[in-house]
């Protein structure tokens, strides 16, 4: 039996647009028949990603970039190494040397312009250390780079090097190269797209932009906006011997149990950052819940009929809906061994979910006490019989 961090959130967008679609409108789905308010996995990923930065919560060195710009970073990391190199023969032989690790492709056609060094085909995840790890790889191969690649021991090295578990974020959200599958890694993490618990109208800002030299009374350019503001039901799941065993190579800065805790704290403070500047979006969380279980459950079924509401507010009846769902579930098909936390910030309105699960006044205290748990446990399940 496996062991998981199940998070769930109820949390209210002001008027917004944080995940547009082909169009530039607020992503949707139809759910119970009624189309709804969505955020997609991947864009909630992508801010939380960018939160363990922003916010302290792991070292940037413990962390990937995804980029097209691989060779131009390895590029970098060889030139301080060897500053005697110039830069187009820096760039040259990070990029045999990438290509070696990686199976990527240049694209000469695509460079930035500050530096000499091509753009690959393929947009890759990479690990600071693994990057690291190659341009001490590639500084030895400086005099005759040709030979070194000939050498299958050094070649495997890269490879190696580019598949070493020791990235946090590449261990929680997984990795894909199709370029070489054996550098793809599963990822610790499973993230829903976040959905509306109510039927959801896209609106349209009418809006117009006044020339400020002129004494016309009328618009220099009108435009239209769509944009929502739903009350959204979350939820991801981190397994905790996945993540332990993509963290094999990780003995730096932070335990599981730290990392643990930093991704329930990303989780809930991360917001998608789509057209902020328009409509200063960033809420919290009105619900947290966080599960330590054996069977990681999606309640978003207790919104498939949506909530509907005559006097205004939406949370309450979602918070009643979805304690009566955790409730019936866990009665139906439980896990007996898990432990559960709840932090509110309206607990008069959501006080049905007092019943599911331990009260908390902080998010430290509920990010801490889970993550806690998942380490203790995953521990045990890692443990030899």
């Amino acid at each position: 039996m496996s062991v998981h961090l199940v998070l769930h959130a109820l949390q209210t967008l002001p008027p917004s647009n944080v995940n547009r679609d082909d169009l530039g409108n607020p992503k949707t789905a139809v759910y119970g028949g009624v189309p709804r308010a969505r955020v997609s996995s991947q864009s909630w990923k992508r801010a939380m990603r960018e939160h363990f930065t922003t916010a302290g919560l792991i070292p940037a060195q413990d962390l990937a970039v995804r980029t097209r710009h691989g060779i131009s970073l390895l590029a970098a990391a060889l030139h301080t190494l060897r500053p005697g190199l110039g830069e187009q023969e820096a760039a040259t032989i990070a990029e045999k040397i990438l290509i070696a690790a990686t199976g990527a492709s240049p694209d000469t056609a695509a460079r930035r312009p500050d530096t000499a060094a091509p753009a690959t085909r393929e947009i890759l995840f990479l690990g600071r250390r693994q990057v690291d790890r190659l341009a001490h790889l590639a500084a030895e191969a400086t005099d005759d780079i040709t030979a070194y690649l000939k050498t299958k021991a050094n070649v495997t090295a890269l490879k190696q090097a580019v598949m070493s578990k020791d990235a946090v974020d590449i261990a929680l959200f997984g990795r894909m190269v199709a370029a070489d599958q054996d550098l793809s890694l599963d990822a610790a993490v499973q993230v829903a797209h976040a959905l509306a618990v109510h039927r959801t109208p896209v609106e349209t800002d009418y809006f117009t932009a006044v020339d400020d030299f002129t004494t016309d009374s009328g618009a220099s350019m009108i435009g239209r906006a769509d944009f929502v503001a739903p009350t959204l039901y979350r939820h991801a799941v981190l397994t905790g011997p996945d993540l332990a065993a993509n963290l094999t190579d990780y003995a730096d800065a932070m335990t599981l149990e730290q990392v643990t805790a930093a991704f329930i704290r990303s989780f809930a403070e991360a917001v998608p950052s789509g057209k902020i500047t328009s409509y200063a979006h960033t809420t919290r969380p009105t619900v947290l819940i966080a599960t330590v279980t054996g069977t990681p459950v999606n309640h978003a079924e207790a919104f498939e009929t949506p909530v509907a509401t005559t006097e205004g507010g939406h949370l309450p009846a979602a918070a009643a809906r979805l304690a009566q769902h955790i409730a019936a579930t866990g009665t139906a098909y439980g896990d007996p061994t898990a432990r559960s936390w709840l932090l509110s910030t309206q607990p008069q309105d959501t006080e049905p979910l007092n019943a599911t699960a331990t009260s908390v006044p902080t998010l430290t205290a509920l990010a801490d006490t889970a993550a806690a748990e998942l380490a203790l446990r995953t521990s045990a399940v890692r443990e030899p019989a």
